[in-house]
């Protein structure tokens, strides 16, 4: 039988800067649940910006 994956849901994260940029990521429900901001790489600056979840 297959595993339940509970409340971990796929998201979207968009860069703050320059040309849009997206990454997809899973989280948790229960443990974060105010919208995601981690500094990622961009490929299109070279550099690590602020990217923030979408819905």
């Amino acid at each position: 039988m297959a595993k339940n994956k509970g409340d971990r849901i796929i998201i979207q994260m968009q860069s703050t800067e320059g040309p849009v940029f997206r990454y997809t990521t899973e989280k948790n429900r229960r443990n974060d649940a105010n919208r995601l901001e981690l500094k990622k790489y961009h490929p299109g600056l070279r550099k690590h910006v602020l990217f923030r979840e979408t819905r």
